[in-house]
């Protein structure tokens, strides 16, 4: 091997590594960022988020010891938060609207919406609905929304479980 193709590959690999450095600081930095307005409604209910997860343009948290979850999505200019106590909700289920698409190679499922669905424990009070995906408003394809609304549909499920228990 000759000085140049050494060199060349350094160079080659350093730049990877500043790149991949860079790519990581701006994901970190966009995450801190959608996560201060999560920490201030979360605030307003004197909570402190926990366990989050962020998704497009979408947060979600978990207080633990007070049982809430919050919730921040932003579509285009319109920014909706939500605040849930858990101790209110009966339960959470997962709710996709999706259709099947015959193609060359055969069917494929396509995913409309993804949400979860707080059912209140006072029937009197309407269900609480956490969208985690649009076909209108997101990008064509899933991401990885359908395992994030399950396991934050879990994680729901075993905090409402935990206080049914302690009533």
């Amino acid at each position: 091997m000759d000085s140049n193709t050494t060199i060349t590959g350094v160079i080659f690999v350093l730049f990877c590594m500043v790149l991949f450095v860079l790519i990581n600081r701006n994901k970190r930095k966009k995450e801190k960022q959608f996560l201060q307005p999560l920490n201030r409604l979360a605030a307003k209910e004197n909570c402190k988020i926990s366990q989050y997860d962020s998704w497009n343009n979408s947060v979600i948290g978990i207080d633990e010891t007070a049982n809430f979850i919050f919730t921040i999505n932003k579509i285009i200019d319109n920014e909706t938060s939500q605040s849930i106590n858990l101790a209110e909700m009966q339960r959470c289920r997962l709710a996709e609207s999706s259709r099947t698409e015959s193609t060359k190679e055969g069917s494929i499922k396509v995913f409309d919406r993804i949400s979860l669905v707080f059912s209140n424990v006072d029937k009197a009070k309407p269900d609480v609905i956490v969208e985690f995906y649009n076909s209108n408003t997101d990008r064509l394809t899933l991401t990885g929304e359908l395992q994030l609304a399950e396991k934050w549909c879990e994680i729901a499920n075993d905090k409402i479980a935990t206080l049914t228990k302690m009533k």
